[in-house]
């Protein structure tokens, strides 16, 4: 039964592999047969068409050789032509000179490809030419001048491009001239514009990747198009494997690679009939097969189908295997890809918690690079910045890189090939250099870059919010490479960061500049407050305390002079009006006193606040004590007057709002400093509301700042004020 159940089941696979066997053979041989008459077919139809091409090239040499042929023969008539009249004119004289100069200007007028026509006398001499050109010129060293030298029987001659003494390429074309006796008299030469051929040729359609030329026999050469100038001159195009056939035939045709610009083409020359030049033209392999390549692809993906469809059920298993293989990728990219965005979040944070604490910009900018090399170990990351006159980069943060590297680029100017950063700020745009070796923008630093190892920079501007230009982000690398994904996103992150950095240290940096400023207007203020008080002062003495001094001396001469017993109501008037005149002069001298104390001038400061505190005492009724002694030596001026005017406001602040019942004043002298205090007794204030005190208070301030010196107030509610004001030696 087993053996029954068995068997059937071993035939039926037997069957089934033979089945497979015979359709896997018989598709194998279909397969085969298609393929070998497919090649057949496209390579007797590509063999076609390169016949074909060649048949044209051959008609394009062919007119381009009459072209050539015409344009020469051309040229030797007029040459001709010019030696001719030559011979009939006079030997010498101006008319000869002009005669010959206006020809020469005719035949490169007519004659177009002509750039200029000149005559050699036998010393080689320029004697004549059509362009008039300055200063006198000796070519007997030109091949064509010896040949027609040394040969008298040499006709008309064609040289190799050359480069004129002036910089310019010309084919020259040249006879000899003889005397009448046959002799050597000189040479007659037409300078052929090669950009004119260089335009027919041009003009010739031989396809994108056709070139037409213009050879001497030698293979060297004269004219092509496309151009190649540092080309002209050279035995290049075409190679040698046909180019040795041109002396011993007419015309022919080859297929080679050119050897100017590696294109492989289909090339056909001629002989130029009596001259020795050869016109090339060659039509592109690739371009002229680009059809052929397009049906032989069609025919080649329609044969495959059958071989790709018995394939499908592979493909099917290969593609299941390909997706679970790219999924296991997949996910191991994305697991590092987030431990990668952890750190550099966790490094962004760092950078901006410096940034909030108002870290230093140098300190910023080194942890910002370090957090960026952090995420590549290879990258050495580095950030300039840019100076107040726009034109200089200043070394900012460079951790990694050769510090004689980094000195070395301190301070140099922005501008178009100043490396990648000089660069990069002059554009205001990224350029990254992939290999500094090989690039324009590092030709000035490429050495000092090698010399440290340094292969590829990317660098980016930095701006503010407004686009104005802050500095440059920079990241070297010891190989060449370029940027990726990741990098454009390492160096957002960095010039965002350092930007903010940057804009809060300048924003700082004009805050304190403004402050000094203000510092300064202020003193100026005082200065000049100080000044108009003096001026008051001056104006109450010799004006008004002068004439109320004289007016009380004259009260005192009518009371004088009345009679012993005056009526007791005039005796009492007159008494009362000097009684008013006496307040009024203590009045005065008391404003003129706080205007300008006479004894801060003539004693100095202790003096001028002992007699302050006794006068301003008296007035409110208060005792006011000082202490201390006069400076020996004295301080400035400015410093002086400001701690007097201090202590002036602090004691009719106290005498005003404090209700103090005695105030203290001491004036202490330490070796490096001076300091002014003022206590009193009175009712106090909240120290903690002290941005909200009076603008007495203010106005202390302010001129402690001009005197550059330190005001500090203690206070509480129910016990007093007491005011401090500190100044160093050097600035007192």
């Amino acid at each position: 039964m087993t053996a029954n159940l068995s068997g059937p089941t071993d035939v039926d696979s037997s069957r089934d592999r033979r089945v497979r066997a015979r359709i896997v053979i018989v598709t194998a041989l279909l397969v085969l047969v298609i393929l070998a008459i497919l090649v057949l077919s496209l390579l007797q139809r590509r063999q076609e068409i390169l016949s074909a091409a060649e048949r044209t090239a051959q008609n394009l040499a062919q007119v381009i050789e009459e072209q050539t042929k015409g344009s020469v023969a051309a040229v030797e008539v007029a040459l001709t032509a010019t030696a001719t009249t030559m011979r009939l004119l006079p030997a010498k004289g101006e008319k000869r000179k002009a005669i010959i100069h206006d020809l020469l200007v005719e035949n490169v007028r007519k004659l177009p490809f002509l750039r200029a026509i000149w005559i050699l006398d036998a010393r080689g001499d320029m004697i004549h030419d059509s362009e008039s050109l300055p200063g006198r010129y000796n070519l007997s060293d030109r091949e064509y001048f010896r040949v027609h030298r040394d040969d008298p029987a040499h006709g008309l001659y064609v040289e190799r491009p050359i480069r004129s003494r002036l910089g310019v390429w010309f084919i020259g074309i040249s006879r000899r001239i003889d005397k009448p006796d046959g002799t050597f008299a000189g040479v007659i030469v037409a300078a052929l514009e090669p950009k004119y051929l260089q335009r027919f040729y041009e003009s010739i359609d031989v396809g994108k990747e056709g070139a037409v030329a213009l050879m001497q026999p030698d293979g060297t050469l004269m004219v092509r198009a496309p151009a190649r100038e540092d080309k002209i001159g050279e035995k290049l195009d075409p190679v040698a494997a046909y180019v040795g056939k041109v002396p011993h035939a007419a015309s022919g045709s080859g297929r080679t690679v050119s050897a100017i610009d590696g294109v492989a083409r289909i090339y056909t020359y001629r002989h130029v009939a009596g001259k020795p030049l050869v016109v090339l033209v060659g039509l592109g392999e690739t371009e002229s097969l680009a059809g052929w390549r397009a049906v032989a692809r069609a025919q080649v993906l329609a044969s495959l189908a059958f071989v790709l469809m018995i394939s499908w059920l592979s493909y099917l298993v290969l593609r299941e295997l390909h997706s679970r293989s790219a999924l296991s990728r997949a996910l191991a990219l994305d697991i590092a890809a987030r431990k990668q965005t952890e750190a550099l979040l966790e490094g962004q944070r760092r950078a901006l918690e410096l940034v909030a604490v108002g870290a230093p910009l140098p300190q910023m900018l080194d942890m910002l690079v370090r957090i960026v090399e952090e995420q590549a170990p290879k990258m050495l990351g580095s950030i300039l910045l840019l100076e107040a006159d726009g034109v200089h980069l200043r070394h900012g943060a460079a951790p990694s890189l050769p510090e004689g590297f980094t000195r070395a680029i301190d301070g140099e100017a922005i501008g178009e090939n100043a490396g990648s950063c000089g660069t990069a700020a002059f554009r205001r745009e990224p350029v990254v250099v992939e290999d500094i070796a090989t690039d324009p923008l590092w030709r000035d630093y490429r050495e000092l870059a090698a010399a440290h190892d340094l292969r590829a920079c990317w660098s980016t501007p930095i701006f503010d919010a407004q686009r104005r230009l802050l500095g440059t982000f920079a990241l070297y690398f010891r190989t060449p490479c370029r940027p990726s994904e990741r990098h454009r996103t390492l160096i957002a992150m960095a010039t965002y960061i350092a930007a903010i950095a940057i804009t809060k240290s300048l924003e700082e940096a004009k805050l304190r500049n403004l402050l000094l400023r203000l510092r300064d207007q202020s003193r100026r203020l005082l200065e000049v407050e100080e000044t108009e008080r003096r001026s008051i002062n001056r104006e109450l003495h010799d004006r008004i305390g002068q004439n109320l001094s004289i007016l009380n001396l004259n009260l005192n001469l009518i009371r004088s002079g009345l009679s012993t017993n005056p009526p007791t109501a005039q005796g009492g008037r007159i008494a009362e009006a000097q009684r008013l005149l006496e307040s009024t002069i203590m009045q005065v001298r008391n404003v003129m006193a706080d205007l300008h104390p006479p004894a801060l001038e003539d004693f100095g400061l202790f003096a001028a606040l002992c007699a302050h505190a006794e006068s301003f005492g008296a007035r409110v009724g208060m005792p006011i004590v000082v202490h201390g002694k006069e400076f020996v030596p004295r301080l400035s001026p400015a410093v002086e007057i400001s701690l007097f005017r201090i202590a002036q406001e602090a004691l009719a602040n106290a005498a005003k709002h404090a209700h103090a019942k005695r105030i203290e004043v001491t004036l202490a002298n330490a070796p490096e400093r001076v300091t002014l205090t003022i206590a009193d007794d009175g009712t106090g204030f909240d120290a903690a509301r002290l941005g909200m005190a009076s603008w007495g208070i203010t106005i202390m301030r302010e001129r402690a700042e001009a005197a550059r010196a330190a005001l500090s107030i203690e206070s509480a509610p129910g016990r007093g004020t007491r005011v401090v004001v500190e100044a160093t030696r050097e600035t007192a």
